[in-house]
This record gives C-alpha cells, structure tokens and sequence, in this order.
C-alpha cells in the first residue's frame, strides 16, 4: 500500500461518474482501488471539492445522485485547514496575487487545493490541462503549480526541470495516479 497522499481535484471525482471520461462501470477495478486508498487516508480532498460536487446536482436530485451519495459517504475525505495551511497562505497571496485574490472571491476549490498541497507536501491530482493565458488569474493548476516549484506530470506535459524527490510539492493528472498506484489491479489490495 501506498504511503504517499493524494490531494483530488473536483473533476478527478466528477469523471468516475455516469457518461464521463472514466466512468465507474468501465472502469470499476480503478476506482474500487481508488476507494481503498481513499479509505486507507492516502486520498483526501479540502472541503470546497465537497462543496463544488454538491452545487453541481439540483436539490431535489442530490440525495439520488451516485456521486453525491458517495461523497457523502466519504465526507472524512474532506479534510479542513490548519496551521500549515495559514502559513502556505500567505506566501501564496504573496507569490501569485493575481491569481489568488481572482480564485479567494469566487471560493474556488483551486486556491484550496493549491494551498494545502504546497503546505504539506502532498501530491495535487487534477484533470486540469496547462494554460498559457496571459493574465495570471486566467492560470491553471498545473501552471500555478510549476510556479510555486512544483514537479508536475499532466497530460503529456512533465517539468522535466524540477526533481520529484525534492519538489515542495507535485502536481499530476488521474493517469499518472493510476500508473504510481497500479489502479489497473485487481489483486492491489488482497
């Protein structure tokens, strides 16, 4: 078993559903090994991941929504903030004001997902591809990510440059974590 953390982006947990990139019923040993790790602690996500799924389903259609069940299900995954994550804070602010304050007034999971990461040396999973958009509240993660010295492997992009072993944090998409993780087996956990 692993002993490296993952942090997960909204749209790693919104594509295992009905319809999507990786939907669940194609692709049930992945997320099934995606699960135990999730509830072993090696998988986390903040509480604005949480709070994104749940706006994404009308009222009267959350409590029948299978990603919104197993949300709630897994809700110890969604774990708050602490000192570490105050600390990485305000370095951040600091580091990318653009793209900080832009995400911090719309409350978006990014900021939290980034923050946290880069505080606890955690690896980032997201579906986010790089963006070279000129303004630097336009940023992906991957790019906020590599500027904060990150190692990141996303898409068939790879911050060759900076050492994963002794980056402050990573940054990498749902097929490298299948590939670290070897999600792929179904005697992962037996």
């Amino acid at each position: 078993m692993s002993s490296q953390i993952y942090l997960v982006d909204t749209n790693i947990l919104v594509r295992r559903d009905n319809h999507e990139l990786y939907e669940e019923s194609l692709f049930p040993i992945y997320w099934e090994n995606f699960d135990k790790l999730v509830d072993n602690g090696n998988i986390i996500s903040k509480p604005a991941v949480y709070k994104e799924i749940k706006g994404l389903f009308p009222p009267k259609d959350k409590v029948k929504h299978f990603l919104h069940k197993w949300c709630v299900n897994h809700k110890n995954m969604f774990i708050g903030h602490d000192q570490k994550y105050s600390d990485e804070t305000n370095f951040i602010r600091k580091e990318v004001k653009g793209w900080y304050e832009y995400h911090s007034n719309r409350g978006s999971a990014d900021l939290e997902l980034v923050i946290h990461a880069k505080a606890h040396n955690l690896v980032l999973v997201t579906l986010e591809g790089w963006g070279f958009e000129s303004k630097q509240k336009d940023s992906k993660i991957p790019n906020i990510c590599e500027r904060l010295g990150a190692y990141c492997r996303t898409g068939n992009y790879c911050t060759e440059s900076i050492d994963p072993n002794v980056a402050p944090f990573q940054c990498i998409d749902f097929v490298e974590l299948v590939r670290r993780e070897n999600l792929q087996n179904p005697s992962l956990f037996d």
